[in-house]
């Protein structure tokens, strides 16, 4: 086409062409809405909101200080993949980097007109400390199952940890911004596990905001590792490399290829690590209801990954009590949450507890990968051209437990193949990541 007849294409084609400006306005609308996009414009306007609140005097916490009136806070970047939260945002607190996330108490206006009364004057009446308690205990015994001790309940009850606050004005001011927080499960996970080291640490609040540490997410999308696991031979040898990756002990000295193998083992072998603590070392198995790649990530100078997404974690109980609650439904994909699976029962009443588990779910999602009909469609994790069969059937095995050739999967991962596939994955790292 000729350049200089371009101005007239357009104007000859406007209807066309603003009818593909709008349709693209709207997918980039979608994208941010959905959290999949996002600006650093959303997360200052967040930050304006808040600490206009606390200039008003509604929204408290320790971080507010820093965040409104001192600046000490800075550098603000937006997150992407924030679905299900309101904002989600990074920062720097002079040498630490903080991430933002906020409370969807603004989706749910209900929830702040339950902590307290308002009589016909317009005065509030909020809870004793007793009614508090018995709040609390019973939203984390409906919520997640849990019975909590005398010190966890102070420290949820409170926005500083080692304050009691003693003012009935700023007592109330305080309970109005923790029963927000506390609607959020991973507020919650943070502060009840924060000595288990899988969740980020909770560093403060301001308002409906609570920041956690900086884990920075796995982004190494596993098809491109993949791929490079399938250079020719004499590309891969040209280059050694010299790098510490997950641990002190692996790939010290290897070619590009064993680099890239003995990465993602050590990847795989530290996911299944996680898992088992979910799985054996809490009161009852916490379930991963929303699995992705870049749920996981490694604190720096950390040797242990942590599961940073925690909207969708629940304990078994909790979750049966939502998957099996007696909905209608005409087809099992009505009963599950997320990743996590059920069943629709004869009666179309979604009644059966969780039947898959979370290694079912990390070997379809991340070690397999995108399956289409049986056909591997994007690698996963350990998937390539180098992978010996017997890893490829036991990873299609734990993928698919029962077999089931028409629906998606529906079964929990045994024990013993789960014993299976963790031996060998350590003994393929301990392989790889020993210098010739």
């Amino acid at each position: 086409m000729n350049i200089k007849r371009l101005p007239g294409f357009i104007i000859h084609y406007k209807l066309v062409s603003v009818a593909a400006f709008l349709v693209l306005a709207s997918i980039v609308y979608l994208l941010i809405h959905w959290g999949i996009m996002c600006t650093n414009l959303e997360a200052w306007r967040h930050v304006s909101k808040v600490c206009s609140l606390h200039s008003s005097g509604t929204a408290a916490g320790i971080l507010c200080g820093p965040l409104c009136s001192e600046k000490r806070i800075h550098s603000l970047a937006c997150e992407t993949l924030h679905a299900g939260k309101e904002a989600v945002f990074s920062a720097h607190w002079e040498t630490t980097r903080l991430v933002f996330k906020a409370s969807r108490i603004q989706s749910n206006p209900d929830q702040s007109e339950s902590l307290f009364w308002t009589d016909t004057a317009g005065i509030k009446h909020f809870p004793s400390e007793e009614e508090f308690a018995d709040m609390i205990r019973d939203l984390i015994t409906n919520n997640l199952n849990l019975t909590i001790t005398g010190e966890q309940l102070k420290r949820l009850s409170r926005l500083r940890r080692h304050h009691v606050e003693t003012n009935p004005t700023r007592r109330n001011l305080e309970m109005e911004n923790v029963w927000p927080l506390l609607q959020e499960n991973e507020y919650i996970l943070s502060i009840l596990y924060e000595d288990r080291d899988v969740f980020p640490q909770l560093i403060g609040t301001c308002g409906t905001f609570f920041a956690v540490e900086y884990v920075k997410p796995i982004q190494t999308p596993t098809g491109v590792l993949a791929l490079s696991d399938s250079k020719p031979e004499w590309a891969k040898s040209r280059l050694l490399v010299h790098r510490e990756t997950f641990s002190d002990r692996c790939c010290k000295i290897v070619t590009r290829c064993d680099f890239s193998r003995c990465r993602r083992l050590k990847l795989a072998v530290m996911i299944l690590d996680l898992l088992e603590e979910f799985d054996s070392n809490f009161v009852e198995p916490f379930h991963l209801c929303d699995v992705k790649i870049n749920h996981f990530g490694l604190p720096p100078g950390g040797q242990r990954l942590k599961f940073l997404d925690l909207d969708a974690v629940f304990s078994k109980t909790a979750l049966t009590r939502l998957l099996a609650d007696g909905r209608s439904c005409e087809k099992h994909e009505d009963c599950d949450f997320f990743d996590c699976r059920s069943f629709c029962s004869s009666k179309q009443k979604c009644e059966s507890p969780v039947v898959n588990n979370n290694l079912q779910i990390i070997c379809e999602k991340i070690f397999l990968g995108w399956t289409l009909s049986g056909t591997i469609i994007i690698p996963g994790l350990l998937m390539s051209q180098h992978t010996t069969s017997t890893l490829a059937v036991m990873l299609r095995q734990c993928a698919n437990p029962a077999g089931d050739v028409t629906n998606l999967p529906r079964a929990a991962v045994p024990d013993s193949l789960k014993s299976r596939l963790y031996n060998m994955l350590s003994e393929m790292e301990q392989q790889f990541s020993t210098p010739e």
